[in-house]
């Protein structure tokens, strides 16, 4: 089975054992998860220096040490020009950037491995090792003890990102993944491709995906998809993350971004934003479920089920009054293991004290103080009347502390 490096600018002989010219590339047509047979050669000639394209019915032999044509090179039909569609896999695929779909990850082709799949001579696998490249450059020999490893990636299970091979054609695959693993293919590509990519995704999975990735790079993907394609996506993001976006961003240019999301979504953000981001009102989010203390269990576990859609996790569920007063908080595992007809109100062991809550002002350090002291995983954000505006967890605090790991 020969490799592409390896047949690129060969001499190609027709039926007469005639040179007729020097391979410069091969064309295929693309299909998702598939091998594809190739389908023409395209051929610098010897007489008038001109590229044409030969059928590959027409291909006697294509390997290492030869190859050759059928016919006569007068007797083929040839074409001097091929309609769109077909990808290229010197000018396309070679030295490009590709997503292995069952490896999760952004590698570069160095060569392409050919061989025969049920008759017919097909692109069957993608070198992306360091032996593959030294191939390319014509120095195979380096490796004369054979000590390194080729590593070949099942053309099925990999799509270029660049060239003929579009992104939507594998979004199916693409949403298939991990958010986490998107993100990380995400941060290997360039912006143009990256952005590609996110808008390959319908708006939900890319505001998953978008959640994941390094703040920094988050702004100039959302900069360079623009306010206008980046709405839907954004109504889909947790507030507290559109918030840490838009406070990277200039504040014309937030504005711009925020004008188009929604009235209720809007209003939530411009509630935050106020706060700096090493406060209490900087770190808390602002999606919770809320419930009421003379409910009985049964519609509590309603209530969760109804925003668990919106919900990222839900660990506790707050009590409040109808107008946002603080009773406490109650764990889903209490609730969940409490007789349906109890109420509320009786599951709270007991009134929350003044200095377990926090108050949207309070630095880091009170936050980590009273988190700590207290011994909470998620801690209420009270206004000065005692009405519930936001939950911090430990997660966030974390984050904040150390946001590269």
């Amino acid at each position: 089975m020969p490799y592409l490096s390896y047949l690129l600018d060969s001499k190609i002989t027709d039926s007469s054992d005639e040179v007729i010219g020097r391979l410069q590339d091969i064309l295929i047509t693309p299909k998702e998860g598939e091998y594809v047979p190739l389908q023409y050669l395209v051929v610098k000639t010897n007489k008038d220096k001109e590229l044409v394209y030969v059928p590959y019915e027409y291909v006697e032999n294509l390997s290492r040490e030869e190859v050759s044509l059928k016919r006569l090179f007068n007797k083929i039909p040839l074409r001097k020009d091929v309609e769109s569609g077909f990808v290229y896999l010197k000018r396309d695929v070679l030295d490009q950037q590709i997503v292995d779909m069952s490896g999760a990850r952004v590698v570069r082709v160095n060569d392409l491995r050919l061989g025969n799949f049920e008759g017919e001579m097909s692109v069957l696998g993608i070198d992306v090792s360091f032996k593959g490249l030294l191939r390319r450059l014509g120095l195979g020999w380096f490796d004369f003890l054979n000590f390194m490893k080729v590593n070949l990636i099942d053309w099925r299970e990999a799509q270029p990102v660049h060239g003929s091979l579009k992104l939507d054609t594998i979004s199916k695959n693409l949403n298939k993944l991990h958010p986490a693993d998107l993100a990380n293919i995400l941060e290997d590509l360039s912006v143009r491709h990256g952005s590609k990519l996110v808008k390959s995704l319908d708006a939900k999975s890319a505001a998953s995906v978008l959640e994941e990735i390094d703040p920094h790079l988050q702004k100039i993907l959302v900069k360079h998809l623009g306010p206008d394609k980046s709405a839907d996506i954004l109504q889909h993001m947790s507030v507290d993350e559109i918030v840490d976006l838009m406070k990277m961003m200039p504040k014309e240019e937030a504005r711009t971004f925020l004008a188009q999301l929604k009235n209720t979504k809007l209003k939530k953000i411009q509630n935050l934003i106020i706060y700096p981001n090493d406060t209490a009102g900087g770190l808390m989010i602002v999606e919770f479920v809320s419930v009421r203390p003379n409910w009985r269990v049964s519609k509590a576990i309603k209530e969760v089920r109804k925003m668990s859609e919106t919900m990222r996790s839900i660990i506790y569920v707050y009590v409040t009054s109808d107008d946002g007063y603080f009773y406490g908080a109650v764990s889903m595992r209490w609730l969940l293991l409490s007789p349906k007809k109890k109420m509320v109100k009786d599951l709270l062991k007991r009134k929350f004290s003044s200095t377990s809550v926090l108050h949207p002002d309070q630095d880091i350090e009170e936050v980590i103080e009273v988190m700590t002291k207290y011994n909470l995983y998620t801690a209420a954000v009270v206004d000065k009347g005692n009405k519930l505006i936001g939950v911090v967890s430990i997660d966030d605090v974390m984050r904040h502390l150390f946001p590269d790991a």
